[in-house]
Order: structure tokens, then sequence, then C-alpha cells
């Protein structure tokens, strides 16, 4: 209804941006965008929609969605709040990570 389903998943994927439920992403860090929640860039994935309606919700500089994201490890804020796990981050602060390919993987 919302969007289409990658092949191969189960997770409802949106159609214009590709952020959905499992996506992996990290956090634009402050060298792309001073003004991030997370200076430091950090990375995750989305665990669901953020907010109670599916359309954009008002934030500073503009409209966007918002999502919760499960950081791989705690993370603090500009502000230095923290440590947080799962946090609503706005969708203009996220990236979809690069997917990895066969040889990326490491053989312990």
């Amino acid at each position: 209804m919302f969007g289409k389903r990658l092949r191969g998943t189960d997770s409802p994927i949106t159609r214009d941006t590709g952020f959905g439920v499992g996506a992996q992403v990290y956090v634009v860090d402050r060298f792309e965008d001073p003004t991030t929640p997370f200076p430091d860039g950090p990375t995750g994935f989305v665990v669901r929609h953020g907010g109670s309606a599916w359309g954009p919700v008002s934030v500073i500089g503009g409209s966007s969605r918002v999502w919760w994201i499960e950081f791989d490890t705690p993370q603090y804020t500009a502000d230095l709040e923290g440590p947080l796990s799962r946090v609503q981050v706005p969708e203009r602060y996220l990236r979809l990570a690069p997917p990895v390919g066969e040889n990326d993987y490491l053989s312990y």
C-alpha cells in the first residue's frame, strides 16, 4: 500500500527514497551537514517509521519523514545527550548505507 517490497525481503520500502524498515543507514556527520543531531555520523538500521502518521512531519528546515533508528553502538547527540541506542531521526539526515558486496565480508 505505501511502497514496494525489495526482492527477497519482507520489508516495505518507500518508492521515492528507498528508506523502510530494515534499511541500513548512517546519519550524516558534521562535515556534510553542520546541523546534524549526531556529529560523528553513526550507523544503524531503520526499526520503524517515526510519528503517528505516514505523511511528512514538519521539522526545522522543512518537511521530512522521521524514522526510528537502532544504532550499532550507543551514541551521543551534538548536545552530549546519551548514550542513546534508539532514536527518531529526520530522513534528511539519513543516507542509505552502501551495499555490501560478496567480497566485502571478513573471514575469521
